[in-house]
């Protein structure tokens, strides 16, 4: 696992990112319009569970975000949900529907704990090779996980639908990273650590979609 620890370090600075916000007036209305009642429910919960992070520090805020959507979300493939084999799904449509794929989740951990304070620096959503069957298994599929890192040369936390804790990267060495992304920029696995190949818009349409698509819902970045 030494290599999604290493291939994934980034150049750091002292400015940080723009806070994001959640209009959860205008979130929750377009809950109840396009889900119902029920699931405006857990929107409010959502907003109740962020809103109690601000004194945690990081770890903590991780591991609450982490569980509430493990609690509240189950996984289905995106075929059998929207009828496509790829589609990536905002938090309101992720939570308004309950159930998502490793994609879904992954976005939905990343916008929460960007709302809770957490800089866009120190997260990263990143495409891996995941072995599947076990650690002799020749079978990988491909997966998203968030990673978050303290500070530049610190070993990543990974936050993944398939497994309910938090955990460094050095214990999941079932995973092989591709590539990784956030709002600021995109990194592959076989460039140096200050190496940003691109704008994320640039070379993830879903990735522009889905931001243009939770700028609807009351997400501002």
């Amino acid at each position: 696992m030494l290599l999604l620890i290493s291939v994934l370090h980034f150049s750091y600075s002292a400015a940080t990112s723009k806070k994001l916000t959640i209009d959860f007036a205008l979130f929750h209305q377009k809950m109840a319009g396009k889900y119902g009642d029920t699931r405006t429910e857990l929107s409010q919960q959502w907003e109740r569970m962020l809103l109690g992070l601000t004194d945690l520090d990081d770890l903590e805020k991780l591991r609450r975000v982490n569980q509430f959507f493990q609690n509240n979300v189950r996984f289905k493939s995106d075929q059998a949900l929207w009828g496509v084999s790829d589609y990536w799904a905002t938090p309101l449509e992720t939570l308004g529907k309950g159930f998502g794929d490793c994609e879904d989740y992954a976005i939905a951990k990343y916008i929460s704990l960007r709302f809770a304070g957490i800089d866009d620096t120190k997260l990263r959503l990143i495409y891996v090779r995941a072995r599947m069957g076990g650690p002799h298994s020749s079978v990988f599929e491909p997966h998203m996980v968030l990673g978050y890192y303290a500070d530049p040369m610190a070993e990543p936390l990974i936050l993944d639908n398939l497994v309910n804790t938090v955990a460094l990267a050095s214990e999941r060495t079932d995973l092989s990273p591709v590539f990784s992304f956030n709002s600021e920029g995109l990194w592959a696995g076989h460039l140096s650590a200050n190496q940003a190949a691109s704008s994320p818009t640039a070379r993830l349409s879903r990735w522009r979609d889905v931001l243009e698509r939770m700028q609807q819902d009351g997400i501002g970045f």
